[in-house]
């Protein structure tokens, strides 16, 4: 809004400032024509081209002027052709012109009545015209009931009645007030403002407008259902603007981050020196302040209890901000991009000229939100710091801290300190504090914790760093079955959860597929699996481990009378690998498995399992010369090229150029193969390329 609305209105509390300061008598000395006969004939006095002046010490301080004038037998006295000059009381060098077809005074002076072509004009250009005025010696006020038409200098303006109060020196128009402000030399600063009512008091150098009121200047529309406007001392500029109730600023053709629209029940809006640019606005109760967006797309929304916002020189770019109680902040849907809100209980804001706000800064109860037809994230904290890009065009990171829980789906992210990257849809797990230990990551399948976790949100893939403890969880109950369902190793017991402990993890949820790294240790129960490294991959149910891999397991075996009990298996080689859907385990590089099946080394020993259990039903070894294989059970040695085990009929054949077996009584049998049965303790050896020879053990078990 202008300066140059208040002046307007000013300029009829100067002129009715005269005015009431004539004090209407009869005049003490009248110049009057020769005696004529009377235009009235009830008259008591009449008289023509009559001047009476009215004196305050010395000076003079009003000056009545009249074409014709008729007094009455009741003391009242009518005017015709009436001009009165008056000075300012305040400022004597400031004067007054009021001219009226008719006028007409009680006798009193009480009440004086002005009609027809009311017109005001003052020394510093103010001009009004009215009808009918109205003059009340008793508050010294001036009424005019209808149209009034108002001008002065680039100002002019239009209302329905006028009331002058000359004790608080205040003039308003009643109803309908239109006030027109012309565009300065430059071409800039017109305005239009319409409201209900206006009232300038002079003293205070304010300006309020009551009722509808509604400020138009260029892209600029202010409204509220009241306005007080704060001039200068000199009354040519506007310092500052209070808005009451139902206040909204719109503004058209703003860049990218510029302010769209100011909304609240009461505003101060401050302005720069020149009355122009908006520097500051100060929004209360449901404040909200919507800023452009880029050409085609939606603006941002910040809204809480109370807004402060610091403008740069061009009047429309925030450079500074604070909301405080229940704010909340709205990044709209976008082609690429899901609708993003944060709510918390205060923000502060911050940017630059020609950049706007390009970072934020909330704290207090913060929730984050992603909603889109492919997205829903939710996050919370204690506070949240943004960085945006100009105009606050997108984000470009947020970083979260103290008690951070992030989710997606079945995603649960828990850590003392986070950062999101949501271009990439990656997030950064770090810190530790009271109840936050460690950053924890949990999904449907996986429970991971560890020094710092890196996600890649869509997959999840989770990258896990220092002291990583992950829990692999067994499948619902309800889950989909199927190729794609995840599932355990068969060594492992699909209903139980799985432990592993490591330096770092990579898992890549699209994959199922989890690897640790670093003194990697996985343990269910009775069963563990150590080595440097270690994978479980879900999808094929496959498990592997290399370097100084050592396995263990107890499982239950079926013994002597078909009696299950219980068996401890340990493994130890350089790799080892579980094919799922071979049923097989594959130690390989000096392979040595102690168990059920003996106590076998070799350069590579497999086993398989039962298609329904875990029970093993066949081992094979082998041996890459110039290694042998050595299979140590019933205080027997046997040694070969390669093994094979029969689970169910306990048998072993052993081949090998030569194989040999040596018993408890050093006994030596050498052949090509050896076939020996653990439950009836006899062998079979087949010489059909190397001689068969028993050899040896002459003086041992000789009680035998």
């Amino acid at each position: 809004m202008k300066k140059y609305a208040r002046l307007a209105i000013a300029a009829f509390a100067v002129v009715f400032t005269g005015f009431v300061a004539l004090q209407f008598k009869r005049p003490a000395a009248v110049t009057a024509a020769p005696p004529v006969v009377r235009a009235d004939p009830n008259a008591v006095i009449e008289s023509t081209a009559g001047t009476s002046k009215r004196f305050t010490g010395t000076r003079e301080n009003v000056n009545v002027t009249y074409k014709h004038a008729s007094t009455y037998g009741d003391g009242s006295t009518t005017f015709s052709g009436l001009t009165i000059t008056a000075a300012d009381r305040n400022k004597a060098e400031r004067t007054f012109t009021i001219t009226a077809n008719q006028g007409q005074a009680g006798q009193d002076d009480s009440i004086v009545i002005l009609d027809g072509n009311v017109e005001i004009k003052s020394s510093d250009g103010v001009h009004a015209k009215t009808e009918h005025a109205t003059y009340r010696k008793a508050d010294g006020s001036v009424d005019a009931t209808g149209p009034v038409e108002f001008s002065r200098g680039r100002f002019a303006g239009t209302g329905t009645g006028l009331r002058f109060d000359r004790e608080r020196d205040v003039v308003n128009i009643v109803s309908q007030a239109v006030i027109h402000v012309a565009p300065d030399d430059a071409g800039a600063g017109s305005a239009e403002i319409t409201a209900n009512s206006a009232s300038f008091a002079r003293r205070e150098h304010s300006l309020l407008l009551d009722g509808n009121v509604t400020i138009t200047r260029g892209s600029q529309r202010i409204q509220a259902d009241a306005v007080v406007g704060h001039l200068s001392d000199d009354e040519s500029r506007v310092e500052r603007l209070e808005l009451h109730n139902h206040s909204r600023i719109a503004v058209t053709g703003g860049a990218p981050g510029a302010l769209e629209s100011l909304s609240g029940a009461d505003m101060v809006l401050h302005y720069a020196p020149d009355g122009q640019a908006l520097q500051r606005a100060l929004i209360y109760n449901e404040a909200v302040v919507r800023m452009a967006g880029e050409s085609g797309k939606a603006g941002r929304q910040i809204s809480s209890r109370t807004l402060d916002i610091t403008l740069a020189p061009d009047g429309s770019t925030p450079t500074a901000l604070a909301a405080r109680e229940d704010v909340s902040l709205t990044f709209p849907a976008e082609a690429a991009t899901p609708e993003r809100r944060i709510d918390a209980a205060t923000l502060d804001g911050t940017g630059e000229a020609g950049r706007g706000l390009t970072k934020a800064n909330f704290t207090g109860g913060v929730r984050f939100r992603e909603h889109g037809d492919k997205t829903d994230r939710a996050a919370s904290s204690v506070t949240l710091d943004l960085a945006m890009k100009a105009g606050m065009s997108a984000i470009d990171e947020a970083r979260f801290n103290h008690r951070v829980r992030f989710e997606e789906g079945s995603m649960v992210a828990t850590a003392a300190a986070s950062r999101y990257d949501p271009v990439k849809g990656t997030l950064e797990l770090t810190g530790s504090e009271a109840g936050f230990a460690t950053p924890h990551v949990d999904t449907e399948r996986i429970a991971v914790g560890a020094t710092r976790i890196d996600i890649v949100l869509e997959g999840p893939v989770v990258d896990a760093k220092g002291n990583v403890k992950s829990t692999i969880l067994p499948a619902k109950k309800d889950a989909k079955g199927g190729d794609d369902a995840p599932k355990l190793p068969a060594m492992l017991k699909q209903d139980k959860e799985v432990t592993v402990l490591a330096n770092t993890m990579a898992y890549d949820g699209t994959k199922s597929l989890a690897t640790y790294t670093g003194n990697a240790l996985l343990f269910q129960n009775d069963t563990s699996v150590k080595g440097d490294s270690l994978t479980i991959d879900e999808k094929s149910g496959d498990l592997a481990a290399s370097g100084k891999v050592m396995t263990s397991t107890t499982r239950e075996q079926t013994g002597k009378d078909n009696k299950k009990e219980r068996a401890q298996s340990t493994g130890t080689g350089k790799d080892f690998k579980y094919e799922d859907n071979l049923r097989r385990l594959t130690y390989t590089g000096a392979a040595h498995l102690v168990g059920p099946e003996g106590d076998i080394t070799s350069t590579k020993i497999e086993l398989y399992l039962a298609p329904d259990s875990d029970d093993v039903t066949r081992a094979e070894a082998y041996a890459d010369a110039p290694d042998k294989m050595t299979l140590k059970e019933q205080n027997r040695t046997t040694t070969g090229n390669r093994m094979s085990y029969t689970a169910d009929k306990e048998t072993y054949v052993v081949k090998g150029l030569p194989a040999t077996v040596v018993d408890e009584c050093a006994r030596e049998t050498i052949g090509t193969t050896l076939t020996f049965v653990k439950a009836t303790d006899t062998i079979v050896v087949d010489g059909n390329q190397i001689r068969t020879q028993t050899k040896g053990g002459a003086g041992k078990c000789s009680s035998h």
